[in-house]
């Protein structure tokens, strides 16, 4: 086209014709009327895209990250400023603004019943709501209204409390102690508030000291006791109520290494204490541990409900007794009488053997070894000890063995033994009356001389208590009476064949040292005695089983000294015998298999007394004569 001939492209097939020319300009230029020539490309060179115009922009921040970045920072002013209001400013909510007061007695007696007020006071400028109050009362409490069951632990609501106000709460507990013990309820309350899911807890205590018990125990026993060796203790009981307590028994809580004597523990039952009344029981066994090893017992006395159980549904006095194991350097067996048992029994009155042995369990030997036997207590009769192969020292009423009666004892080899005798006597039946849960008590007593590790001789030393118990005589008299007793009998007498003669049957129960517990008398009727019914006294106590022909009279509890400080207790019934004429010239049973049995309270054995059967040989009426025993 001519220089100067109008163009008549337009702007954008211009615009296109540049964008894909082959080599593209650095900038549009203006349009012009001419035209140049574009120029040629090689085909070596070829096409190329042209390069892509760099633009020099200004970075600018998304609306987004604005956005974010100021609610950031509203989040921060927020949170910073309700946490200062809420510690700091004026509507601030705290536990320190929140009093608890725990108002109750200060002392109490074990097994009162206690009544905490408890008032919960809120300072706070908001209301508190959805409260907790709790309290954490000791295993040993009971429910008020129900002593077997267990209230340890105490929760309720106190409800909203607005703001400078409070809430009352009334918990009632029956406490139960040792006395002098300091016992501490611990009190939590807990709360929140409008707009926070926070849980606010405050916490408190009520104290009260248990100045007296129904009942106390005290465990007695050797602190230090030999690995193996019998181990006794003697846990005595005490009511200090002023009503009687029924169905008093002592819970045995044994540490690990101690074996009860067998059918002992751990429930050890004692029966009903009369105010001021006090026994003793014994628990018997051996430790395992190794030496210096230290054994804590447990001894808690309450009431137990139902002889099966083995727990006490009401806990009153808990004693603890420490012991030590020794491993014993010169080991000692004693026996009285041939038993063996820690806790022997002797009658009253009785005769006495006691025999004294010992080993030296060391490795190396013994240098002038002594045993001794110490005796004492109530029932002990000093003026009856002697002793063979051992020196009696009256003054204290010791026996020793040393080298000077045995010269085995200077110098007593590993392994090596030895053994004395002692005789003694306890008091007697009368004197004994007098005097409750009497015992005699043998300390013995090992020393000796031996070269230790380090080849210097040392002294050793170590004793043992044994406790002997005077166990009670109970005794019972049956007879049969015609002319006189609690009834007027009739028929012949003599009896006469094939005609009924009705007969007394009077027993009569006397009683030593102990009370004796569920006494029970039995006897069984023939098949020509009838029973007839009428009973001395006429309170239930005598019964009568007909499919067994089995007279019962249920004595129940003999006290001490009943047939010496006082009458005899006794029951009589009413008996007909209708004897055969094969009968002729004998004198036929009333009743036989007559025995009377009993628990001792003190040693705790079994008792059982059996008596001659009863006859129509009535020799103890004061009418009877030689003949009116044999049937005619």
């Amino acid at each position: 086209m001519p220089p100067n001939t109008p163009d008549d492209t337009s702007t954008l097939e211009r615009l296109r014709q540049k964008l894909y020319a082959p080599q593209a300009p650095e900038s549009f230029p203006a349009p012009t009327l001419s035209q140049t020539p574009a120029p040629s490309v090689s085909a070596e060179e070829g096409w190329a895209p042209p390069a892509p115009e760099v633009l020099t922009k200004k970075s600018r921040i998304s609306w987004a990250a604005i956005f974010l970045g100021i609610a950031a920072i509203f989040f921060i002013l927020a949170v910073t400023s309700a946490a200062y209001f809420l510690v700091f400013g004026g509507r601030s909510v705290s536990t320190d603004r929140i009093t608890i007061l725990a108002d109750g007695p200060t002392s109490i007696s074990s097994g009162d019943e206690v009544t905490i007020l408890i008032s919960i006071e809120n300072r706070n400028p908001v209301t508190v709501l959805s409260t907790t109050l709790s309290a954490e009362f000791p295993d040993t409490t009971r429910s008020p209204d129900d002593v077997e069951q267990p209230f340890t632990h105490y929760e309720d609501t106190a409800g909203d409390i607005l703001s400078g106000q409070s809430s009352t709460r009334s918990v009632r507990a029956r406490m139960y102690g040792s006395e002098g013990q300091r016992v501490t309820v611990p009190i939590r309350f807990e709360y929140r508030i409008e707009g926070s899911n926070a849980v606010f807890v405050k916490e408190a205590e009520y104290e009260v000291q248990i100045t007296s018990s129904p009942l106390s125990v005290r465990a007695e026993a050797v602190s230090e006791a030999a690995v193996g060796q019998p181990l006794t203790f003697a846990v005595t009981v005490r009511s200090n109520a002023k009503e009687p307590i029924e169905n008093v028994a002592v819970l045995a809580q044994y540490p690990f290494g101690f074996t009860a004597r067998r059918g002992e523990g751990p429930v050890f039952p004692v029966g009903t204490l009369a105010p001021g009344e006090e026994r003793t029981i014994t628990v018997t066994g051996t430790l395992t541990g190794e030496n210096n090893d230290e054994r804590v017992f447990r001894f808690t006395g309450g009431i137990r409900r139902g002889e099966e159980t083995s727990v006490l549904s009401v806990s009153y006095s808990t004693a603890l007794a420490s012991v030590t194991l020794a491993k014993p350097f010169l080991s000692t067996g004693l026996s009285f009488n041939r038993d063996t048992s820690s806790t022997p029994v002797i009658e009253a009155g009785a005769p006495v053997q006691g025999i004294i042995s010992w080993v030296n369990t060391l490795a190396t030997p013994i240098l002038d070894g002594q045993v001794s036997v110490t005796l004492s207590g109530a029932a002990l009769d000093p003026s009856s000890v002697s002793a063979y192969g051992g020196f009696y020292r009256s003054s204290d009423t010791t026996i020793i063995y040393s080298r000077e009666t045995d010269s085995g004892l200077g110098n007593l080899a590993p392994g090596a033994t030895g053994s004395g005798t002692f005789n003694f006597r306890t008091k007697s039946a009368a004197t004994l009356t007098s005097m409750k849960n009497p015992t005699i008590v043998a300390t013995v007593s090992v020393a000796g001389r031996r070269v230790g590790e380090s080849n210097v001789p040392e002294s050793i030393a170590s004793s043992v208590t044994r406790t002997i118990k005077v166990g009670t005589d109970l005794a019972l008299t049956a007879k049969g009476l015609y002319s006189s007793g609690a009834f007027k009998n009739t028929g012949p007498w003599p009896p006469v064949a094939d005609q009924e003669t009705t007969y007394t049957i009077n027993l009569s129960l006397t009683n030593t040292v102990n009370s004796v517990a569920d006494t029970v008398v039995t006897g069984v009727l023939p098949s020509y005695v009838r029973y007839v019914g009428a009973t001395s006294p006429a309170d239930g106590s005598v019964s009568y089983n007909a499919a067994t022909r089995t007279v019962t009279w249920r004595a129940g509890e003999i006290a001490n000294g009943v047939g010496f400080s006082t009458s005899a207790r006794s029951a009589a019934f009413q008996v007909a015998l209708l004897p055969s004429a094969s009968q002729r010239g004998t004198s036929p049973i009333l009743m036989s298999s007559v025995k009377v049995t009993g628990t001792d309270r003190f040693t705790q054995k079994a008792l059982t007394i059996t008596r001659p059967e009863i006859t129509t040989q009535v020799t103890l009426d004061p009418s009877y004569v030689q003949g009116k025993g044999e049937v005619r």
